[in-house]
């Protein structure tokens, strides 16, 4: 009952922290942060000139600012940190997976601005405006579709655990056999009777949602990894630009994979097998509403 009331207190200050952040007294924040990225393209550009002119240590410096910038950019809004945090509280996956997962989708998303520019600069010959388009247009929206049909993933298996958990249910004629004492399944608590799917048939990490969550995350290219990238073309260093953005994803990472790794540990903690038959139910419910969340953010 104690895990109930915190997995619902959790839900509730999540939904407030979630409001207050964009239309509450956290708004200004968000808003202050959105700024503070836009005025550090100004060292980045100042990076990028003393890599121009070869000075003395601009490469390092410039990967310096990539990672700082990344940072700072995960603080701010977007960058699927409440995908990867409500994803990671009911995925059940092993805390290293989940750490390999978020940094792959930090780094899947520089490698996209790397691949954009690269090949959209070198081989089209596009400018800043064409390539920031391209970015938040056609781009953006395949990652916003990836991750709508990661919603509509978790939304299914949670319905489907919910149905296998009532079928498991103690009571029910097909668990017990036709003479109610034919057990082929996982006993759990030992007392003779089916309180839940085995442990192993509860949700996972599974490789179509973890490609999903990696592409929807990847498929979003930061604008700041796209202006650093094309000036780093331009002047003749793609490599240092490479280098750079990088630098970014793990300063991205960091932050993600922090939200990540506390929504997993709390998940764990609430929704492990000894909660009972009563607490994984209210585990897929979470998961259904999570990925209805993430569907309606969106679509």
């Amino acid at each position: 009952m104690r895990r109930v009331i915190a997995l619902a207190l959790f839900a509730v200050l999540a939904l407030g922290a979630l409001l207050a952040w964009r239309f509450g007294w956290m708004a200004e924040a968000r808003l202050a942060l959105i700024e503070a990225q836009r005025a550090f393209q100004v060292p980045l550009a100042a990076g990028v000139r003393a890599l121009k002119a070869q000075q003395p240590g601009a490469v390092a410096g410039l990967i310096w600012l990539g990672f700082l910038y990344g940072v700072l950019h995960a603080a701010g809004p977007g960058h699927g940190k409440v995908v990867l945090g409500g994803w990671a509280l009911t995925a059940r996956a092993r805390i290293v997976k989940i750490a390999a997962i978020t940094l792959a989708a930090s780094l899947a998303q520089s490698a996209v601005a790397i691949i954009l520019v690269l090949g959209g600069a070198g081989l089209f010959g596009l400018g800043r405006t064409e390539l920031t388009a391209l970015a938040e247009g056609p781009v953006l929206q395949a990652g916003e579709w990836a991750l709508v049909a990661l919603g509509g993933f978790l939304v299914a298996r949670g319905l489907w655990h919910l149905i296998r958990r009532d079928r498991a249910a103690p009571g029910n004629d097909h668990v017990h056999g036709h003479q109610g004492h034919d057990h082929d399944h996982h006993d759990a608590c030992g007392c003779g009777h089916v309180h839940a799917p085995a442990p192993e048939a509860a949700a996972r990490a599974s490789l179509p949602e973890a490609a999903l969550l990696i592409a929807g995350v990847a498929l979003r290219p930061c604008t700041g990894a796209v202006f650093v990238m094309l000036l780093t073309v331009l002047i003749g260093a793609p490599m240092a630009g490479v280098a750079a953005v990088l630098a970014m994803g793990l300063g991205t990472a960091l932050i993600t994979l922090a939200v990540a790794l506390v929504g997993a540990k709390f998940g764990q903690h609430l929704l492990s097998d000894a909660g009972g038959l009563r607490l994984r139910r209210i585990a897929d419910l979470a998961q259904i509403l999570i990925g209805f969340v993430i569907v309606v953010l969106y679509l």
